[in-house]
């Protein structure tokens, strides 16, 4: 991982372990894509916040694409969540009313 500490106002990099059979593989990266098993992907990337958070978003087709992603977020325990996401299908104004 690297060692380096970024100066103030410098993006510092998300520190990642990718643990594939049994061995870590330590990298530095400005965006991580996940693809979960339903084929759904979406991209985590630095917050904003100081503090240190995270951004996960699902990619977008736009705003006229027939499906839309949503994310399922579900607490396991006090430092456990459950991240999945769905598609569902983009409704019409007039299967609205």
């Amino acid at each position: 991982m690297s060692a380096t500490n970024p100066t103030p106002g410098e993006s510092a990099p998300l520190h990642i372990e990718a643990i594939c059979d049994g061995v870590p593989t330590q990298l530095d990266a400005e965006e991580i894509r996940v693809t979960l098993p339903n084929g759904i992907v979406f991209n985590l990337s630095r917050g904003l916040d100081p503090s240190g958070s995270i951004v996960a978003n699902i990619p977008s087709d736009g705003p006229d694409a027939d499906e839309f992603s949503v994310f399922v977020l579900r607490p396991g325990a006090a430092n456990l969540l459950h991240i999945n996401a769905e598609r569902h299908p983009r409704s019409t104004v007039e299967e609205c009313t």
